[in-house]
Formats: structure tokens, sequence, C-alpha cells
């Protein structure tokens, strides 16, 4: 979940991460930690790529540099968000592999061996051979999936924010879409890292919580998550 954090509390976090979000909350922020940091390791990856190009085109050996400078800036700036991004996902979704996660812990991976070898290779020479041109590409392609799995998470699920809503419904909608969705089906019954939702109120109990199904009881477990 992507939310409040008061309010959407982990399943089963780590004491110590569900301590600094806690901290956090009463600072009055409750927004994920690593997109602070997103942006420094792809302005840095798409900064190498374009300096890459204008000085295999112009032949400036100055942009060369620059662009071997990006890359060994967005491989630093990959630890530390990659470090944040591990303590939101234990945090907002438990640790559970949904497939836009795993895609993005294997898209990290591969975006970290890229930066590696181009890094080593790009200060060889003054000019880029192939192979490092390559590494540049590849690194690009792996943060356009990283945000694209990562918009996956917040967008992507089909639910009740993508029907046609006015009003109240459509608000819950858009907070469930932001808040819930990651965790939680609206339109079927399967379990996904909590209970599907689908048909709940035609249930005589709660899934997992076992109190009858009522506005009061359903709004209990909204905010306890317990």
């Amino acid at each position: 979940m992507v939310g409040e954090i008061s309010s959407f509390p982990a399943h089963g976090g780590n004491k110590m991460i569900e301590s600094i979000y806690q901290t956090l909350t009463k600072l009055s922020y409750t927004h994920p930690l690593h997109p602070i940091l997103t942006h420094l390791p792809i302005g840095m990856v798409m900064g190498a790529f374009f300096f890459m190009l204008v000085a295999l085109i112009f032949r400036k050996t100055k942009l060369a540099q620059t662009a071997r400078h990006c890359s060994v800036l967005a491989l630093i700036a990959a630890l530390p968000t990659t470090f944040l991004g591990i303590l939101d996902w234990q945090h907002f979704y438990g640790g559970s592999l949904l497939f836009p996660i795993k895609m993005k812990l294997v898209l990290v991976g591969i975006l970290f061996f890229f930066l590696i070898l181009a890094v080593i290779f790009g200060f060889f020479s003054e000019t880029f051979p192939k192979f490092v041109i390559s590494l540049y590409v590849l690194c690009v392609f792996s943060v356009i999936g990283l945000g694209y799995f990562g918009g996956e998470l917040i967008y992507g699920t089909k639910g009740p924010a993508a029907e046609v809503m006015e009003g109240p419904a459509a608000e819950g909608a858009i907070v469930f879409k932001q808040n819930c969705s990651a965790c939680d089906y609206t339109d079927r019954k399967d379990k996904k890292v909590g209970p599907g939702l689908m048909e709940l109120f035609n249930s005589p109990k709660l899934p997992d919580f076992g109190l009858p199904v009522t506005d009061e009881n359903v709004g209990k477990r909204i905010v306890t998550n317990s």
C-alpha cells in the first residue's frame, strides 16, 4: 500500500523499519521514501546517455567525460535509492512479491550490472566503443522499465478508479486506488496480499477478521488493519 502510513501499517513489517516510518508519521511525513531520490539515478542515466550521443555526433571529448561522470553519479545515487526502495517495499507491501515488484527487483539488479560495466569500461578510452554505447542504452531501458512497473503498482491495477463515478464514490475510488489496490482486489475474491473484496457486503463475516460485515466493522478494518 502507498498512502497514509498510520492508517495502513505493513503486514508483518520489521520493527526497526516500522519505527522509522512511525517517527516520520509523527513528523507529518506519510509518503514513501525512495521517490525522493529516484530522480537522481534516473536523471544521471539519461544525462550520461544524451551527453554520450552529443559527444559522438560532435566529437567533443569534454562531453564524453561528462557522460562518464554522469554514469558514476548514477551508480552512487542508485545505492541509497535502492535501500530506501527496499524499506518502502517492506513497509507498504509487507515484502510481498507482487509481479511489478518482482520486475522492479530484477531491473534494479540489471541496472546495477550495466552501470558498473559502463563505469569500468567507460574510462578506458576517450571515445565510446560499441560495447560501452550498448551499456548506456541498456541502462536507459532499465530505468524506463523501473518507472513503468513503479507506475503499475499505483495505477496499473484495474479497480474502482477506472469506473465512471461522481462525488464521494469517485473520491473513495481514488483513495482506494492509491492506498489499497496494491494489496486488495475489488473485482475478485482471490487473495492478493490481503483478501479479495468482491461482494464483501454479501458475506456473513469479514475475511480474516471474524466480525459481521457492517459499515462500522469495515471502517474499523480499514483504520486498524488488524
